[in-house]
């Protein structure tokens, strides 16, 4: 499983809402300084520069709710990838040694996904998929296979 995808993601998310609240407070701050240089009849440049910096907080609100948006769709699609990868090899016939046989499960997050088997033997080899969701299989899974769901 690679290291920190979900570390990653939640400090994504948390990075949003910390910036979120900036900008909340930022622009109550900004309107509470406007209504004081009014109510001391400051001078209009500055009331047009806060009202500039003002918009500009909303632009920035603005993309800030599009990166949101992207972080919760990024964070949606890496629970359906390739997370978790368990790989076992085995002799499956007595008269091959060196563990040419093996079986690798390659799962999501929620632990759905296939595993592979291939047995090599003198002749050649044969290779099968196997459907797995939730950790387990309709097919029937050797001991090796099992291992490798376990692994992954």
């Amino acid at each position: 499983m690679p290291v920190g995808t979900d570390s990653l993601i939640l400090y994504i998310l948390l990075l949003n809402v910390a910036l979120a609240a900036l900008v909340v407070v930022m622009a109550i701050r900004l309107r509470a300084l406007s209504r004081r240089v009014a109510a001391a009849g400051g001078d209009p440049r500055i009331l047009d520069r806060l009202a500039a910096a003002e918009r500009e907080l909303g632009a920035a609100a603005s993309r800030l709710e599009h990166l949101s948006t992207r972080s919760d769709r990024l964070g949606e699609q890496t629970g359906r990838c390739l997370q978790r990868v368990g790989l076992v090899r085995y002799d499956a016939f007595k008269e091959l040694g060196g563990h040419l046989s093996f079986s690798v499960a390659l799962l999501d997050a929620k632990q759905d996904g296939v595993v592979v088997s291939v047995l090599n033997d003198r002749d050649g080899a044969r290779a099968y998929a196997k459907p797995v969701a939730g950790g387990r299989s309709t097919f029937t899974l050797s001991e090796e296979e099992q291992r490798a769901i376990s692994q992954a």
